[in-house]
């Protein structure tokens, strides 16, 4: 048994007619610009326009990275690596030839050290004794924060003239 094409009306039929020259239109439009772009012919296949695509990607991701226009993906991927190793290695102080290895003991000697500083800690204290002292002095802060704002408090209930507000004097918001 073979299937029969369903029956369209004639309208129907121009209206998709119609439908997919605009459709063709469009892909005449775009396999036009982009063989333009790549340096390919508007009369080369898709296959060949993709392949011109990618080398004009590639030599541009090549060139930008400092290697010759016809590398590869791997020798692009590789100058790429070496680049931004390199920039990140020369923003944390260590050589621009620096392993990413030398470059985390790096960062991770910045991040003890400026915590560790803040907190109090010695330079050779390990990560722990970093934490135990970041905690003693955020609870330190807190402390002595609660004990200002109670004597703030105890001042200003009791009219301290250095004080712009007693405290029912002190603006509200509306609805309070």
């Amino acid at each position: 048994m073979s299937q029969q094409e369903p029956k369209v009306a004639p309208e129907e039929a121009r209206s998709q007619e119609a439908w997919a020259e605009i459709g063709r239109r469009i892909e005449t439009q775009i396999k036009h610009d982009l063989a333009s772009w790549a340096g390919a012919m508007e009369t080369d296949n898709w296959q060949v326009i993709g392949r011109r695509i990618e080398a004009k990607v590639r030599s541009g991701f090549a060139t930008g990275v400092g290697v010759k226009p016809e590398a590869s993906w791997d020798e692009v991927g590789r100058a790429a690596e070496a680049k931004v190793r390199a920039e990140i290695a020369t923003g944390v102080g260590a050589g621009d030839q620096a392993t990413w290895d030398e470059i985390g003991r790096r960062v991770e000697l910045q991040v003890k050290s400026g915590l560790g500083n803040w907190a109090g800690a010695a330079p050779g204290d390990d990560w722990a004794a970093i934490g135990a002292k970041i905690g003693s002095k955020i609870e330190m802060t807190v402390q002595e924060t609660l004990e200002n704002l109670r004597a703030e408090g105890k001042r200003s209930k009791e009219g301290d003239p250095g004080q712009p507000f007693a405290e029912e004097d002190t603006p509200r918001e509306s609805g309070t």
